[in-house]
């Protein structure tokens, strides 16, 4: 914002430890009094845990018998109850950095309310951001630790507490809101925060923070969620343009490929000079995505998912992507993210690991359109958006028919016959096909396993194989047991 000096310390205040936010003295803050102090209040308003740790869940891991393995890690391999942990890389600790960016959104809102100043148009635009990382951070959480949102059950179905004020007690007790309420919230302070933001006050690239263009992104994909498929396209069309794809907002895998080694990768995929990367924010991820720790893509695994193409060429996500760990380990760790370190003072040897992540890139607006397209009936706007995807990730795609595709995704039944897909049932599986290959390693496809009651099977290390059914309940993550244990309802199993 207008002056922003990032204040470590503000940030490292909300960053270590991993008790529950409730358990933490809700005073224990800078006193902001004047706009540039309040604006200082979000730089930790967004969720600084991370959501890598359902990889582990997905289909694109699998045991790998060289790397060391923690015992929460195994565990969310074989889809164990995972609320007993509160580490790094855990549900737990993603719950606790979600409410502690939105008692920072809380905190920057009350502040506000006591500044007179004749600047309105920086406080409004404050405001709108500390409202829009509220919204995000809610949304998240009701995301994983909910049922999807579906008109019919919604309305039951449990959702999260959803927490608009500051704290000023130590313990408060709070209740979980129905899916459809947690939604309602959300798209109020989704509406009335884009209405009060303005680009015109930050500084630098404008990436760490809720731009107008992060803004609509984050309401495609919560359009989209909540089954409003023609406002989710609206907001798309806003960033790629209606009927076109906006490359600007696509991330060049040709000029990723002409990077000299992964290091260098690494920095090329998380350039905060890059429009695809619309939000960036700071991950601390303990040792959850280093190649030689957890379930990772295994060597076979990542070839056989990209060599599967209709399109025709190489695909250059595979190719550019694919940095083994070391020469004798059979995990794959895509270059997308660069480790740093904070050290605990200037002096220490010891401190914590944290990635930056896109958590909105211009890739999925693309995806969403397609999905929000075919849900609607419009299955050659979506044919034409995959047709983009497709020549923008391969080095000799051809443009495909609805027929291709439908042949390409064709089976045999028990008695040998062809069984062939409906046409919305075809694009479907080419849109989740490319959209895993776009954003494996990133925590997304747990997401759409769990919205498209896709199944999953994992080989344990002795070889037993186990399987996530469709409708499998633990596909909602189970709520802490922190805050379970303070009467907050658990989700069925």
């Amino acid at each position: 914002m207008k002056k922003a000096h990032i204040i470590y310390a503000i940030v490292l205040l909300f960053s270590f430890g991993c008790s529950d936010y409730l358990e933490e003295t809700p005073d224990n803050r800078i006193e902001a009094n004047t706009l540039d102090k309040t604006a200082e209040l979000l730089v930790p308003a967004y969720p600084r845990g991370d959501y890598f740790f359902t990889d582990w869940m997905t289909d694109d891991v699998e045991y790998i018998n060289t790397n060391s393995q923690k015992t929460h890690m195994t565990d969310a391999f074989m889809w164990k109850e995972l609320d007993e942990f509160d580490d790094y890389n855990t549900p737990t600790y993603y719950w606790n950095s979600s409410y502690k960016a939105i008692a920072q959104a809380n905190s920057a809102l009350e502040a506000l309310e006591k500044i007179e100043t004749d600047e309105i148009d920086y406080k409004n635009a404050i405001k709108g951001e500390a409202l829009l990382c509220r919204a995000y951070a809610h949304f998240m959480l009701v995301s994983f630790f909910s049922n999807n949102y579906d008109p019919a059950t919604s309305d039951s179905d449990l959702g999260v507490p959803y927490v608009t004020q500051a704290e000023k007690v130590l313990i408060k007790d709070y209740k979980r809101e129905t899916v459809a309420k947690v939604y309602e919230l959300v798209e109020k302070d989704l509406i009335d925060g884009m209405a009060l933001l303005s680009d015109d006050y930050y500084s630098g690239s404008k990436r760490y923070h809720f731009t107008t263009t992060a803004a609509k992104a984050f309401a495609c994909r919560f359009y989209m969620y909540k089954k409003e498929y023609t406002e989710s396209i609206k907001y798309a069309n806003l960033i790629l343009g209606e009927n076109t794809v906006n490359t600007n907002f696509i991330k060049d895998f040709d000029e990723l490929g002409s990077q000299s080694g992964a290091l260098a990768k690494r920095n090329f995929y998380i350039l905060n000079t890059d429009a695809s990367n619309i939000l960036i924010v700071e991950k601390q991820v303990g040792v959850g995505l280093r190649y030689n720790y957890g379930y990772r893509t295994g060597v076979r695994q990542w070839n056989a998912l990209f060599d599967k193409t209709i399109f025709g060429g190489d695909d250059l996500r595979g190719n550019n992507l694919g940095y083994y760990g070391t020469g004798d380990r059979n995990s794959i760790m895509a270059p997308k993210f660069k480790e740093e370190f904070y050290k605990e003072s200037l002096t220490a040897t010891t401190g914590f690991p944290f990635y930056v992540q896109a958590v909105l890139r211009g890739e999925e607006l693309v995806f969403n359109r397609i999905e929000c397209n075919l849900e609607l009936g419009n299955y050659m706007l979506a044919l034409n958006d995959l047709n983009a995807i497709g020549a923008l990730r391969h080095t000799a795609a051809t443009e495909l028919s609805i027929a291709d595709i439908q042949t390409f995704y064709s089976t045999l039944n028990e008695s040998n016959n062809t069984v062939t897909p409906s046409e919305k049932d075809a694009l479907y599986s080419l849109m989740l096909d490319e959209k895993r290959k776009e954003f494996i390693q990133e925590g997304m496809r747990w997401l759409d396993i769990k919205r498209h009651g896709i199944s999953v099977s994992h080989l344990t290390f002795d070889g037993k194989e186990i399987k996530l059914e469709a409708n499998d309940l633990r596909k909602v993550l189970q709520i802490p047991l922190p805050a379970s244990s303070r009467g907050i309802v658990k989700n069925p199993r």
